[in-house]
C-alpha cells in the first residue's frame, strides 16, 4: 500500500475531522478504489455533508462541507455511476446527478 494511504484514504494533508464517518462509508464501497482529499476552504454556515459536483476521468469529485469549511474530495473509481447511486441509496448525497 502507498505511502500516505490509510484504508483507500490519502492522508498527506489534512482531512476535516467531521468527514470521516463518511469517509470511512465510502473508502468501504469494494469498487472505490481510492479517495483524494483537496483543498479546504472557509465557508460561512455551519451545515454538514456532501454534494456530488461532477464525474471525472478517474471517477468523480465530491464536495464535503463542515463546521464552516469545505473540502473537495476526488473519488478514484471504475464504476463511477454505481459508486453514486450507493452514497444517493445510503443518504450521503442528497440527489442523483443527471444522465450526461
Amino acid at each position: 500500500m502507498a505511502k500516505y494511504r490509510q484504508q483507500k484514504v490519502k492522508r498527506q494533508h489534512h482531512v476535516l475531522a467531521e468527514l470521516e464517518p463518511g469517509l470511512k462509508m465510502l473508502s468501504a464501497i469494494p469498487s472505490v478504489d481510492g479517495v483524494i482529499p483537496g483543498i479546504i476552504k472557509p465557508k460561512a454556515g455551519g451545515s454538514l455533508g456532501f454534494t456530488f459536483q461532477y464525474f471525472t476521468q478517474s471517477g468523480f469529485k465530491l464536495i464535503g462541507r463542515a463546521g464552516g469549511a469545505c473540502q473537495e474530495l476526488f473519488v478514484i473509481t471504475r464504476d463511477a455511476r454505481a459508486v453514486v447511486q450507493a452514497l444517493y441509496d445510503e443518504g450521503v448525497i442528497p440527489s442523483l446527478p443527471p444522465d450526461p
